[in-house]
């Protein structure tokens, strides 16, 4: 805090009364107030809203308080409010001077809410345990304050959102965007997310979702601090996927798609991918909403054996005579030719598995003949979904042929 000249101070370090001041309908005295912090909000993108809360013994009157602020405190921010008294004038300097007019005597709340940018991070962190049909989430929020100052026994809050989404919302434009969201960051009613709640809530700041830890938790300056954040055993669908076109001899990749039945996002986040408690992988945990599938790719897998080979082409050309609007003949040759693709699957499980092949095929082809009939299909490419057996062996077959046309010289 800055050293401030008045002529009298006060310290508000609980958030209950303290000290009183008597003073009459004119000004006797200058208060200067540093508000203990009872809560705060980290954003995405380093932003921290900032809520200072206290209790003051005020007689009636008009007073005049100096707020004490950090100096890495946006001060457009800043915004004070003292029960039963109204506001009659603001002088913004090193920390802004407010004059007060109190309507009462008696204990009055003064809450502070400011923004401080670059001031504090968080990310999530994942530890996945997969097993057959589930996936254990346990996610922490590791989060770095460097407010300048340590936080004690807080009420944390952590801003989850899309990336592309919650970004223009914090750009430092105006004065008014940080003002509105440091209101509403305190406003919102969120329930807490504890590590032992089975479907927590969360807050919804248009595309944002805040996370209100459980308790009081200290912030130490300047330090990485992890925190649990939630947990939950997802139901899983596991899936292998081939691209047949770019990986004629594979190999299948192995995807787990985990159903998030929490009523608020899974952040995007790394994650450390375990397997019967052994080290898989670490992956990217991508963002995704409440109700929907995260799709994460363990990697290349032996549990299937892929191919896919040529086993047939053939070209035909044709000359024919071709009639213009103008009544005029020409001659083309026309040329068809045809492929056939087989592409091979043997599995090498004991149990079911499910596999999503694709191949791609040229935007001029015609599909002359496909089986198994595929499940999706575009101008350029084919898509299989098998529910493969134990052990089982399967191929699919598909030609597809392509006719071009080209002018001949000397056509009548």
């Amino acid at each position: 805090m800055k050293p401030v000249a008045i002529l009298l101070i006060l310290s508000l370090c609980l958030p209950v009364a303290l000290a009183s001041v008597d003073s009459s309908r004119s000004i006797e005295a200058t208060t200067a107030i540093t508000l203990p912090v009872d809560s705060v909000t980290i954003y995405p993108d380093g932003l921290m809203a900032v809520k200072r809360m206290g209790s003051l013994d005020v007689t009636g009157g008009v007073h005049k308080f100096v707020i004490n602020v950090p100096e890495g405190a946006d001060q457009s921010s800043v915004l004070l409010s003292v029960s039963n008294a109204t506001t009659e004038r603001v002088v913004y300097e090193a920390d802004p001077i407010y004059t007060l007019n109190v309507s009462s005597a008696g204990p009055h709340d003064f809450s502070l809410n400011y923004l401080m940018y670059n001031a504090a991070t968080w990310e999530p962190r994942y530890d996945l345990h997969l097993s057959n049909d589930s996936v254990f989430v346990k996610a922490n929020a590791v989060v770095s304050n460097g407010a300048g100052e340590d936080l004690k026994n807080v009420r944390l809050k952590l801003v989850s959102g899309l990336e592309q989404n919650y970004r223009p919302y914090l750009a430092k434009t105006t004065s008014a965007i940080p003002q509105r969201y440091a209101e509403a960051a305190y406003e919102m009613a969120v329930e807490n997310v504890t590590a032992s709640a089975p479907a927590p809530s969360s807050g919804e700041l248009e595309t944002l979702f805040i996370f209100e830890l459980e308790g009081r938790k200290d912030l130490v300056m300047d330090k990485e601090i992890g925190l649990p954040l939630f947990q939950e055993d997802a139901p899983l669908v596991r899936v292998y996927t081939w691209n047949a076109y770019n990986k004629e001899e594979g190999p299948a990749i192995e995807e787990i798609r985990a159903n998030n039945t929490l009523r608020l996002p899974w952040p995007s986040g790394k994650a450390m991918l375990y397997r019967n408690d052994e080290y898989v992988s670490t992956i990217q945990m991508p963002y995704t909403p409440a109700g929907t599938n995260a799709s994460i790719e363990i990697g290349p897998s032996a549990d299937l054996k892929v191919s896919r080979n040529l086993k047939d082409y053939n070209m035909t050309e044709k000359i024919k005579a071709v009639s213009t609007i103008e009544g005029k003949n020409h001659t083309v040759k026309e040329t068809t030719e045809t492929w056939t693709y087989q592409l091979k699957v043997e599995s090498n499980l004991d149990r079911m598995a499910t596999l999503e092949a694709t191949d791609t095929i040229p935007s001029r082809a015609t599909i002359v003949s496909v089986s198994p009939k595929p499940a999706e299909s575009t101008a350029t490419s084919l898509k299989w979904k098998l529910q493969l057996l134990s052990r089982q062996e399967t191929t699919i077959n598909y030609t597809y042929e392509v006719i071009t046309t080209d002018s001949l010289n000397g056509s009548n």
